[in-house]
């Protein structure tokens, strides 16, 4: 990467510290030579790496008394945003302030607009960066007090960064200025590009149908509909075979949905891959489908894409952009089974498709989809907003 343009700056983030994408966004941060401070209510459970953590109590978390994840994790009798408010008073019990005080950073920057950025904007700590990353605003700022709090968090917020443009005009519609939005992808490895060049769709020698899903195992992600569908593509293709990545709370249910489906050994549930061990099943699969309700830009589309897979997705306002229907992808409804069924058999029957969408798509995210470009994007606007603009820099 460039060089840094200026002094080092000292960056405050409030996130969930046990989730892999804020731990990314540390992680560039580090490399780069500045110095990170990462505030969290507990103590967390994963090393990171180059990061000063301050822990605002002391006490040993549970799951009864750990602030709320995304909303897709949380199981409380509450309702999730009554939750928030809870939340966000504990933070301030627990001395969010006082530690901005002692860190004094040049930017303050919180993850998840209706959770770590609401609890952030009571802080009053400026310059002061929310990350939106989709369910907070694509869902959650659809309930009436979920709209409150994100409408209040936003006012409030210096920059608000959007994982794609369309969650970027949510922000917009919800009040925060259009000057003040700004479309920063999270990005991803070049690693995955790498796989790509041994994709199975740029190779002539025939293979397996192979169909691959890396959601997580979670209501959201809809993969009892990849299932279902699966089993009817089997009966036009019988030789095609599922690849089900990924873990979560719904797993035992999933698992049992396939056993009901006959799917038998045509369907293989492998866990939680490594990312180079899920480089490689995605360039050995012909199709990546996913599916969910909502979703801002998913890392794991870039990555399947990246990697040469045929993307069959859901038909989301986040893709703008990305992916034409019939041209580098398939868009289907969320919940359809059999529009998901006709989609992977037309994806699997096409060969000439899947080649030229796999050079396509690996061009799109070589250029618009990389972790590093996108973080000295993100840098910049740091270095503006601690008062030391910088030039300029391609990404």
């Amino acid at each position: 990467m460039n060089e840094l343009p200026g002094s080092p700056l000292r960056i405050a983030v409030l996130g969930d510290f046990e989730g892999l994408h804020t731990r990314r966004w540390l992680e560039v941060f580090v490399r780069r030579g500045h110095d990170v401070h990462a505030i969290s209510y507990y103590r967390p459970s994963l090393d990171l790496p180059g990061v000063t953590v301050h822990a605002l109590s002391p006490a040993t978390p549970t799951s009864a008394s750990r602030p709320a994840a995304p909303p897709q994790t949380v199981k409380a009798k509450a309702p999730p945003n009554l939750l928030r408010l809870v939340h966000a008073l504990r933070y301030r019990r627990a001395g969010l302030t006082r530690a901005l005080r002692a860190i004094q950073p040049d930017v303050f920057h919180a993850h998840y607009v209706v959770e770590h950025g609401f609890y952030g904007a009571l802080a009053g700590f400026h310059p002061y960066v929310v990350s939106a990353w989709g369910s907070d605003l694509y869902v959650e700022s659809y309930a009436p007090l979920g709209r409150l709090i994100a409408r209040w968090t936003l006012a409030r917020t210096d920059l608000l960064t959007a994982n794609d443009a369309a969650l970027a005009r949510r922000a917009v519609a919800l009040g925060v200025p259009a000057e003040r939005a700004a479309v920063i992808h999270l990005g991803i490895d070049r690693l995955f590009l790498d796989a790509g060049e041994r994709s199975v769709n740029l190779r002539d020698a025939p293979a397996t149908p192979t169909v691959i899903s890396d959601r997580a195992l979670e209501p959201l992600y809809n993969v009892d509909t990849v299932l279902r569908a699966f089993a009817r593509l089997r009966q036009r293709l019988p030789e095609a075979r599922l690849l089900v990545a990924g873990d979560g709370s719904q797993r035992p249910r999933l698992e049992a949905l396939a056993r009901e489906l006959g799917l038998g050994d045509s369907a293989r549930f492998l866990g939680r891959l490594d990312a180079p061990a899920l480089a490689e099943a995605l360039a050995g699969a012909q199709v990546y489908v996913s599916v969910p309700g909502s979703d801002s830009l998913a890392l794991s589309n870039l990555e399947a894409m990246a990697a040469g897979a045929f993307p069959v997705l859901s038909d989301l306002p986040s893709l703008d952009g990305w992916v034409e229907h019939g041209a580098n992808g398939l868009h289907v409804p969320p919940r359809n089974v059999e529009a998901l069924a006709d989609a992977l058999y037309t994806a699997l029957s096409d060969a000439a498709l899947r080649r030229r969408a796999a050079g396509f798509n690996r061009a799109k995210v070589e250029a618009q989809g990389l972790r590093e470009p996108n973080m000295l994007l993100m840098e910049r606007h740091y270095y503006r907003l601690a008062g030391h603009p910088v030039g300029e820099t391609s990404i």
